[in-house]
């Protein structure tokens, strides 16, 4: 009985890190990239800024689908579509590195309420 309980609070522990770890996670920006979350049915950050030649990745951290899109909602793929992530299911992650300056106004076509702002600068 003893052994089993030992296990149970080992396991307990390690997914309790591993929550932690993702709160932590959410947002943060290195040298090598920004990351956001895609977490409650929103990004996060909702809006960030970065150089240009910095790689960006959003993972999904919702048991739902989302995307990540840019240009206009609905928007078919060459008609108004610039970029973006397709459907990604639960810890689905998306990168892309962005090397023009701008404004990019994002969303997930799912899920319309949700947007995000990303400005690269020079």
């Amino acid at each position: 009985m003893d052994r089993r309980l030992a296990i149970v609070a080992i396991v307990a522990g390690v997914v309790l890190a591993a929550g932690v770890g993702a709160l932590l996670w959410r947002v943060s920006t290195s040298s090598n990239g920004a990351y956001v979350s895609i977490m409650n049915y929103r990004f996060s950050p909702g809006s960030f800024t970065v150089r240009a030649g910095t790689m960006v990745v959003w993972t999904n951290m919702d048991h739902v689908d989302h995307t990540v899109t840019f240009g206009e909602h609905d928007a078919m793929p060459g008609v108004g579509a610039q970029m973006g992530s397709g459907m990604m299911g639960h810890m689905g992650a998306y990168s892309y590195t962005f090397t023009e300056p701008g404004t990019y106004e994002y969303h997930c076509d799912p899920h319309p309420f949700m947007v995000g702002t990303l400005v690269v600068t020079g």
